[in-house]
């Protein structure tokens, strides 16, 4: 499995044939514009157009925007639907891609419910897309917090301050810092597989 991560919330998994993009983000946020190929494309907040935007996917894809139970093209899908106070629809995406579960929280701005926990603690979660930045996502401090109540082999942080991007977020200095990381020890992608992925707790910082 190939995880890259373009910009704000935008993820994109290449397993075996199949490529899955999540949350494309729209060209107007000050990063250069995204453009994939793909087979599916899964939205967590299809009534935000910053995070939805579709104009950028090549090629005849299948499209999840609503919360459910999924089997698609080998990929298991299990989306929690929560509405924020603006009464805006949204999701916790919670992937099982070649034995690897994956959790992409969208723009998840509080702390779990305990329902949602419930849902999430079936399952031990491999890998984790956490967004830090601020603004409307999660401070890196409650960032942290729901880190340690998740404990994933993986944390992928996402939605942080990059060159050229309007928004005004977080870099991921601090994030790093919490961690014990180096914030400059960035990689283009993650390759990794079931059998292989890393015992301790890992923090892995992409480049878009």
């Amino acid at each position: 499995m190939h995880i890259t991560w373009h910009g704000q919330y935008t993820i994109k998994i290449v397993s075996d044939s199949t490529t899955l993009v999540i949350d494309p983000y729209a060209p107007d946020g000050g990063l250069n514009p995204f453009r994939a190929k793909a087979d599916v494309v899964a939205l967590s907040s299809p009534g935000d157009s910053s995070m939805s935007h579709l104009a950028g996917i090549q090629g005849e894809y299948q499209l999840i925007n609503t919360p459910g139970e999924y089997s698609i093209k080998g990929m298991m899908l299990h989306a929690l639907g929560w509405t924020d106070q603006d009464k805006a629809e949204h999701s916790l995406h919670l992937w099982e891609i070649e034995k690897i579960t994956l959790l992409h929280l969208g723009a998840l701005n509080r702390d779990l419910t305990d329902a949602e926990l419930q849902v999430l603690e079936r399952k031990d979660i491999d890998i984790l897309f956490l967004p830090i930045g601020g603004h409307d996502g999660l401070t890196p401090a409650k960032a942290i917090h729901l880190l340690t109540t998740i404990e994933p082999r993986i944390t992928i942080p996402v939605h942080f301050a990059l060159p050229g991007l309007k928004e005004k977020l977080d870099n991921v200095n601090s994030f790093a810092s919490e961690m014990g990381i180096n914030a400059k020890n960035k990689q283009p992608k993650l390759i990794v597989k079931a059998n292989k992925l890393p015992l301790d707790t890992t923090t892995v910082i992409l480049t878009p």
